[in-house]
């Protein structure tokens, strides 16, 4: 595919966008400019010398280069079709996919945020020891003490990890002036709660299921709580919001995930797979949840 290249100046990292000559102008003068709206703020930490852009026409484009990706890297991973855009690290670099199909008809604000969202995991966890998980043997044992074997603890590890890696990316965006973006995003996300609600219907009677529903349930309520820590006033109408669009979740479980979420955040100093881990024990253990 034929595509733009660019360095931002006084940056070591070689930015790429791939744009097919199918996509729409308009949509790609868009991706660039919000694109430039992180770079222009943002001290690209050391993670890796290149970031890739990818703009796709289809979805089924899209999933067709996943699934060569995927046999060809020997790659494990659920599909990523429910995300606006999404990011891998596979090849031992950053990169970030968005489809020009998929965010048909979706508020430009919404689509921002999503770029926006996407290049902080490629500032921040753009190498692939951010997506391989460490399940020591005492996380065994503790797991299944509490009746999560060995695939249960996986699932529930990948939910917490892509909580405490959103809010470090909305941390870091809300710090540079970019909280807005993500303002949007989590808006946006809070709109639908069906697939959440069918979930825990599904869960809610399950020791263990119940943990891993609540760990997927941080995707948004932990953005949101960091974003509240760092004096966002908006963040706090959100924080209502979420209320509602969780409103069919028991007050009790409400009340003990949000007290989770500060227990996480209160969770510093350590590497990433460390704070995983940590954050994995206490759900666990955690009798409330």
């Amino acid at each position: 595919m034929p595509g733009l290249s660019f360095s931002q100046e006084g940056m070591s990292t070689q930015i790429q966008i791939v744009i097919p000559e199918e996509i729409d102008k308009t949509f790609s003068t868009q991706i660039q400019r919000w694109t430039n709206e992180v770079l222009e703020k943002a001290e690209f930490p050391a993670v890796s010398p290149h970031l890739c852009i990818i703009i796709w026409e289809t979805m089924g484009k899209f999933h067709a280069f996943y699934s060569n990706e995927k046999e060809e890297l020997g790659v494990v991973t659920g599909e990523e079709s429910d995300f606006l855009a999404t990011h891998d690290a596979w090849r031992g670099y950053p990169r970030i996919h968005i489809c020009q199909e998929r965010v048909m008809g979706i508020p430009n604000a919404v689509v921002q945020g999503a770029i926006h969202h996407e290049l902080g995991h490629a500032f921040h966890h753009g190498r692939p020891d951010f997506y391989t998980f460490r399940f020591s043997k005492n996380l065994q044992q503790a797991a299944h003490a509490q009746g999560l074997n060995f695939a249960l603890l996986q699932q529930c590890v990948y939910f917490l990890s892509i909580a405490i890696k959103d809010q470090e990316v909305v941390q870091w965006l809300t710090e540079i002036r970019l909280g807005f973006g993500q303002l949007a995003l989590l808006e946006y996300l809070l709109s639908d709660t069906e697939e959440e609600y069918q979930a825990w219907k599904l869960a809610h009677d399950s020791r263990s299921l119940r943990k891993i529903a609540l760990a997927a349930f941080l995707k948004t309520l932990l953005p949101i709580e960091v974003m509240i820590s760092t004096g966002l006033p908006e963040a706090k109408i959100l924080r209502n919001q979420w209320d509602e669009a969780y409103g069919w979740l028991p007050k009790r479980e409400r009340e003990s995930l949000s007290l989770f979420a500060l227990t996480i955040m209160a969770v510093e100093g350590k590497t990433f797979q460390e704070r995983l881990e940590e954050v994995a024990f206490r759900l666990i253990k955690e009798i409330s949840i």
